[in-house]
């Protein structure tokens, strides 16, 4: 028998499924050896040639490589081929990522994604977990759904949406989803630091916020402007909710008739003639020539002024004239009683003025007016001029 080369050995281990390629260069030679359809039992190692060792440092240290030469990489213990360009790892022509990291990359050039219209899946045991999606600056975490350009969004893992930790790894604050709404946590603390209800409202330690802001616990402002005279004071109500209060709202008016005659019992006094101002339009008080009524119920103070003149007539009953005024609510008389308003009428003293304060808690509904008296002689008492009189009122609480 004819004594076998060590190539016809190589050729006879292989045959007939053998691809094999001599590539020679310089003093590099290397036998590829390709078996694609099935393989014997053994072959053994010494009859096979290894690549050059180099580290990556070595390797691009190379000058005057040859296209499609090929050098084992000992650092990434990856088979490289020189592509004309650069050394890269084979199965690419222009470069992969490996499971140990890359070196020698470009950031301007080198990436992790698609050239192509679609989105980039990261996948932990089969399961998708992160997606850029290729159409808008979106990322989708756990399987979560486009949802309009927003750049993050989260699908929860039941309840659980996002945790943030300090620098050591301790876990500090998550959210969650909760009582209906989304709740801020202090991890490992306390729930509802901070709660975002389902339909607008939000909870300071609490879940259940009544209102737009429910702060179960003490509030503080640090700093205010000062106010204006158009500001608004704010009140609180007996279950703790913010309001904007009508407290100091009030109202003026003065008189407009001149003849009406004030020195008859019972008389309903028209000081209601002009509005000088009147806070909140109608929704606290509506006033008519003769009264005003209180349409919140609350503490009231209420003022009347009477500037009064006694009738030049008759002769025999001028002097000595008295007016007194009560406040009435509903047409009852309350409070104190207005004297006096005496007129002389002599020696020039024809005027006189009443002067009616009372602190009054009043009902929604009520009706308040000014109701005069005479307590002397019958003579004519008026007012002593438009706009001389007037009737205030304002809210306390």
């Amino acid at each position: 028998m004819e004594e076998q080369t060590e190539a016809d050995l190589i050729l006879s281990l292989c045959s007939p499924f053998l691809i094999c390629k001599m590539i020679r260069n310089f003093k590099l030679t290397i036998i590829a050896i390709i078996s694609c359809w099935s393989s014997y039992s053994q072959i053994e190692a010494g009859l096979l040639l290894g690549l050059t060792n180099a580290t990556t440092t070595e390797i691009n240290a190379i000058s005057g490589s040859i296209t499609g030469s090929l050098i084992y990489n000992t650092t990434d213990q990856s088979v490289y081929q020189y592509n004309g360009a650069t050394w890269a790892p084979v199965g690419s022509s222009t470069g992969g990522w490996n499971i140990t990291g890359n070196t020698g990359t470009t950031s301007s050039t080198n990436f992790v994604g698609t050239s192509d219209a679609q989105d980039l899946i990261l996948k932990s045991n089969n399961i998708e977990k992160l997606r850029l999606v290729q159409d808008r600056g979106q990322i989708l975490i756990n399987q979560a759904s486009v949802f309009n350009s927003h750049p993050l969004v989260i699908k929860a893992n039941g309840v659980d949406v996002l945790a943030f930790q300090d620098n050591t790894g301790s876990p500090k604050w998550h959210w969650n989803f909760l009582s209906g709404g989304l709740n801020f946590v202090e991890s490992n603390v306390a729930d509802y630091r901070l709660f975002l209800k389902n339909g607008g409202n939000i909870g300071v330690n609490t879940n259940n916020p009544t209102e737009q802001l429910d702060v179960n616990g003490n509030a503080r402002i640090r700093a205010l402007s000062d106010a204006s005279d158009s500001d608004d004071i704010v009140a609180v109500d007996p279950s703790g909710v913010l309001q904007k209060s009508k407290v100091n709202y009030g109202g003026r008016w003065t008189n407009t008739d001149t003849t009406t005659d004030l020195n008859i019992n019972n008389t309903i006094v028209p000081l209601f003639g002009s509005e000088d101002y009147k806070d909140d339009g109608n929704n606290l008080y509506e006033a008519t020539s003769t009264s005003i009524t209180i349409k919140e119920s609350g503490r009231y103070d209420v003022r009347a002024n009477l500037s009064l003149i006694g009738a030049n007539f008759p002769n025999n009953t001028r002097q000595r004239t008295n007016v007194n005024a009560r406040i009435a609510v509903n047409g009852t008389a309350v409070g104190a009683i207005a004297a006096s308003g005496y007129i002389r009428w002599a020696s020039g003293h024809d005027h006189s003025s009443l002067h009616l304060n009372e602190i009054l808690q009043l009902n929604a509904n009520d009706v308040v007016s000014i109701i005069s008296y005479r307590e002397a002689n019958s003579g004519t008492v008026r007012f002593s001029g438009s706009g001389e009189s007037s009737f205030v009122i304002n809210k306390l609480r």
